[in-house]
């Protein structure tokens, strides 16, 4: 007597299989997910430094012509737009009328200028005002600085926060571990 044995044959995959493959989907996802972080946030580093860099080269071809560094109140970058793009009267109100250290600032739509409080701004790789501050005052007076003898140029970093919350005061407790520095 032969006995025969009916196989079905699965059409589909069965709920193990399914949740096997969706964890395996998440993990790959998380991996990829967080590798591209990694990777914009050294991008991100990498062109605030580039663009700290330039600033400073530019600040030394405007002191080269000048014989002084610009000279402002405002710890952000507004002096330094209006000093490196020529562009003291304001966009908007005609050709700029100073000389032009850094072209690529009155270009429209610049990814490295910005608006604060309506001014003109140079931007970090953060979208985040770059800092400036020069060693001397709008007198002429010399003022504590404290990284560099002829100016302070630096970014707050990533955070996006200084260490002491009132960025206007007390230079040496701004610094925290993601600020950039210029040299």
């Amino acid at each position: 007597m032969k006995i025969k044995f009916s196989r079905t044959l699965s059409r589909g995959f069965t709920l193990i299989e399914l949740l096997a493959v969706v964890t395996i989907i998440v993990i790959l996802a998380t991996i990829v997910i967080g590798a591209l972080s990694s990777v914009k946030k050294k991008q991100a580093a990498s062109k605030t430094e580039v663009i700290l860099k330039r600033t400073a080269l530019e600040l030394e071809n405007y002191y080269n012509d000048n014989q002084f560094y610009p000279v402002g109140e405002d710890v952000f970058s507004e002096i330094l737009y209006n000093s490196l793009s020529g562009d003291y009267t304001g966009r908007g109100e005609g050709e700029p009328e100073g000389t032009i250290y850094w072209r690529e600032l009155l270009v429209e739509k610049s990814p490295d200028v910005g608006q604060r409080s309506g001014k003109r701004i140079i931007l970090d790789g953060y979208g985040q005002s770059i800092r400036y501050r020069s060693s001397l005052d709008a007198e002429g007076n010399e003022v504590q600085s404290a990284r560099n003898s002829n100016f302070d140029l630096w970014s707050i970093g990533a955070d996006g926060e200084p260490a002491d919350p009132n960025v206007d005061s007390n230079l040496e407790s701004e610094q925290t571990t993601d600020d950039i520095w210029a040299n």
